[in-house]
């Protein structure tokens, strides 16, 4: 019986999987579910003003970024531009990086520079032939929120309908489905502000905080079940969620 339960839970990730890459392979809009570092750039000119026309941001393995490739645009993965401004954002930079910018004018390279801030923020001073790239701190706590406000929607709109199904295909609870958005509630806040703060790489502050929300959300389950959920469906059920709302927060 056990092992029958065991493979029915692990055809129900598979399904839930499949079904989530589907749709990061089909969709390539943009959103925010979960932070993903992040470069904004504002520009000051020691010239007359001129306007933003197109820019590459190019990505390096060495000092010199003398075999650099533009970033890859794939899902919420970009660099983009205004008139005036500039921003990207990535699952995982490249060690330095270099700007490479059309104006009305003409076009423009920076100097090689490094990034420091998860979601970091960076002064370009133009030129008349260059640009000079300064990171300046991190995105403010207003951006921040603003993002973590709408991931925070779409999470538990996303964990809820997993939540739903997995209940009706193992006939657990309908009470659990009140936790699930309780749940992400506390977790998704702690994910955005407190783990992009830590001085790792971003693919070990995107992983740690996947882990944490997988953790927090599985033991508050099986603690508000009080031994009517077991902690395998609550691992199983907070496993499923998560990769949902990760998968599809790198396609919309």
């Amino acid at each position: 019986m056990g092992r029958m339960l065991s493979s029915a839970v692990a055809l129900f990730l598979g399904l839930v999987l499949a079904g989530a890459v589907s749709l990061l392979l089909a969709a390539p809009a943009r959103a925010d579910i979960g932070p993903k570092p992040s470069m904004e750039f504002s520009f000051r000119y020691e010239i007359e003003p001129v306007e933003i026309v197109d820019g590459r941001l190019i990505e390096c393995e060495d000092e010199a970024c003398g075999q650099g490739k533009p970033l890859e645009t794939l899902g919420p993965q970009d660099f983009s531009c205004t008139e005036g401004t500039c921003s990207s954002m990535s699952y995982g930079y490249a060690p330095y990086h270099r700007l490479v910018i059309t104006f009305t004018d003409r076009a423009r390279e920076s100097n090689v520079f490094t990034k420091q801030a998860f979601d970091a923020r960076f002064t370009v001073t133009v030129s008349e032939s260059a640009m000079r790239v300064r990171e300046a701190g991190g995105v403010t706590r207003r951006i921040t929120g603003s993002r973590c406000c709408n991931g925070l929607w779409l999470t538990l709109i996303l964990e809820t309908l997993v939540a739903g199904a997995y209940v009706s295909a193992f006939g657990l609870p309908r009470w659990m489905l009140g936790w699930v958005p309780l749940a992400s509630a506390f977790s998704l806040p702690v994910v955005w502000f407190a783990f992009p703060q830590m001085a790792l790489p971003a693919g070990w502050v995107i992983g740690l905080s996947e882990a944490f929300a997988v953790v927090f959300e599985a033991g508050l389950m099986y603690a508000a079940g009080r031994g009517a959920v077991s902690v395998g469906h609550a691992a199983a059920l907070s496993v499923a969620m998560n990769a949902v709302s990760f998968l599809v927060g790198m396609a919309v």
